[in-house]
């Protein structure tokens, strides 16, 4: 399983930085506030914990759906290349960063996945319509690395969360019909903000 964020470091609120005093006692750990205080960049930094946290929640719901987003108990460690882990009480999930000018985008997963995500960023031009658009990247870019047609990748939604089928990806013998497969369940997580729209997929054993 997987879940992911990215972060607009370009959009205004987060620009000028948190509007309370009191934001990073809520929000972060004491070890993260140490990071904070010793960065050379603390306000791209703050963000990059903010999108790592987010990423591990929306995993974490996934496995546990009792979970509630308490930021400061989703604990980020991060090394030079930002990748690390997030702890949140007994359990620990991988965590890595992709970072750019002006956007982060983090992805969080159980364990050493990284040969199974399958990952994409984009901007848009009508953050309104932010939704429609990170599903048409997500069924775009799986369509294109599964070798199958777009309409064939099936995005919908249990409550909050997005669910992926893709139709149709079994082999045929030579002289055979279409294959008409069951459906293969796998894994997505959506987000978006600002400009940006992001998305990140366990492909499993569609690899």
């Amino acid at each position: 399983m997987v879940g992911n964020d990215v972060v607009d470091l370009a959009d205004p609120e987060v620009v000028k930085g948190p509007a309370h005093p009191r934001f990073d006692a809520r929000v972060f750990a004491r070890t993260e506030r140490d990071a904070l205080r010793q960065s050379g960049a603390p306000q791209r930094l703050r963000w990059f914990f903010w999108g790592a946290k987010e990423a591990a929640y929306k995993l974490a719901k996934k496995l546990d759906p009792k979970i509630v987003f308490s930021p400061s108990r989703f604990v980020v460690a991060l090394d030079a290349t930002l990748m690390g882990e997030v702890v949140h009480g007994e359990h620990r999930y991988r965590v890595r960063l992709a970072a750019g000018s002006d956007s982060v985008h983090a992805i969080a997963t159980e364990e050493d996945a990284a040969g199974r995500i399958l990952s994409g960023v984009a901007t848009t031009e009508a953050p309104l319509e932010a939704s429609r658009v990170v599903r048409e990247l997500a069924a775009r870019t799986l369509a294109k690395r599964l070798g199958v047609p777009e309409e064939s990748v099936r995005i919908g939604r249990r409550g909050r969360v997005p669910t992926l089928e893709v139709l149709g990806r079994g082999a045929t013998r030579a002289g055979s019909p279409a294959c008409c497969d069951p459906k293969t369940p796998l894994d997505l997580s959506l987000s978006h903000h600002g400009r940006f729209v992001a998305f990140a997929c366990d492909l499993g054993a569609a690899t």
